[in-house]
């Protein structure tokens, strides 16, 4: 019998690693969120997040051997113009992702955010995956793969319709969806420095100390332009919108692995589970939004999932009969 290509386990557990990450990614938008009303500012939300999980990086590639030879196989490459400098810009995705949460998801709410974030993915994937960028190598573009994306867009831009009719300024779901596109270039970008560094901490902390060297000179900019830290967050009582740093630390280090066995669409659309069903819960339990979770917001969830289902679907799915 010829042999016939079958999900593996590293398929299996990487799928499931990226669900959880995407839940994990929900309540870092939270956070982030909650963080940047405390501040008065989403930079300044953004930047403590990305230096908490910079700070524990450190530690991490510090004590850790692998991490260690891991950064120094990282710095040869660039330095050796092994790998292209602007492969080594992925932490500015990661920096576009925590801005827009802490800018936006006060507004929108969690799902919202969601829903446009991942439809940049796609668009972003969509064209990554199509290169020779990605790690697991090029992708080439199906047609369930486009009516399963286009279906996404159309479900996430009904939402987009909903919280603009109830007083959400029209920048708030389009600055995620920037966001979203970029992040898929850095999820491609963070794969290959994993592969150069063979090593997930050294990939991840390179990603962390280029966004977080960004936005700590946005934020230096704002402090003398005149912008102000409103208050800081009350400790204990407030400590758990700082870990939106150690969240991001997780979701970045688990999908620069997982990119390899998913490719840049799939990690996007199983990132997208998890989040969806984060969000949800959360939207639904602490109504921090100044927009609703409504009936437009669950019809928008499930066109969504229709069009996961029908990008995943194989061609020879439809074809082997």
């Amino acid at each position: 019998m010829p042999n016939r290509p079958r999900i593996g386990l590293p398929v299996a557990v990487s799928a499931a690693a990226t669900i959880s990450a995407g839940i994990g990614m929900a309540v870092q938008s939270t956070a982030n969120g909650t963080l940047g009303e405390i501040l008065g500012s989403g930079v300044f939300a953004a930047t403590v997040s990305f230096l908490v999980g910079l700070l524990l990086l450190m530690v991490v590639t510090l004590v850790a051997p692998a991490g260690r030879s891991g950064f120094a196989r990282a710095v040869r490459a660039l330095v050796s113009r092994e790998m292209p400098w602007w492969m080594f810009l992925g932490g500015l995705g990661g920096a576009a992702i925590v801005m827009s949460q802490a800018l936006t998801v006060p507004l929108m709410g969690v799902a919202v955010f969601t829903m446009a974030f991942v439809s940049g993915q796609l668009v972003g994937a969509l064209i990554v995956d199509n290169t020779d960028l990605p790690p697991g190598g090029r992708k080439h573009l199906t047609a369930p793969r486009i009516v399963g994306s286009i279906v996404v867009l159309l479900g996430v831009s009904l939402s987009a319709i909903g919280v603009i009719a109830q007083g959400v300024p029209l920048w708030a779901p389009i600055l995620p969806l920037v966001a979203g596109v970029a992040t898929a270039f850095q999820q491609a970008a963070n794969g290959r420095l994993k592969q150069h560094a063979r090593s997930a901490i050294a990939a991840t902390t390179t990603n962390f100390i280029v966004g977080g060297i960004a936005l700590v000179v946005a934020s230096a900019v704002m402090l003398l332009t005149g912008t102000r830290i409103a208050a800081l967050p009350e400790i204990p009582a407030e400590a758990w919108v700082l870990f939106g740093g150690l969240l991001g630390v997780a979701f970045i280090g688990v999908t620069t692995v997982t990119v390899a066995h998913l490719g840049v669409l799939l990690l996007s659309l199983m990132s997208l589970f998890g989040n969806l069903v984060g969000s949800l819960v959360i939207d639904l339990t602490f109504h921090s939004a100044e927009a609703e979770v409504n009936a437009t917001t669950y019809i928008s969830m499930a066109i969504v999932l229709v069009g996961v289902v029908v990008t995943t679907i194989r061609p020879t799915q439809v074809r082997g009969r």
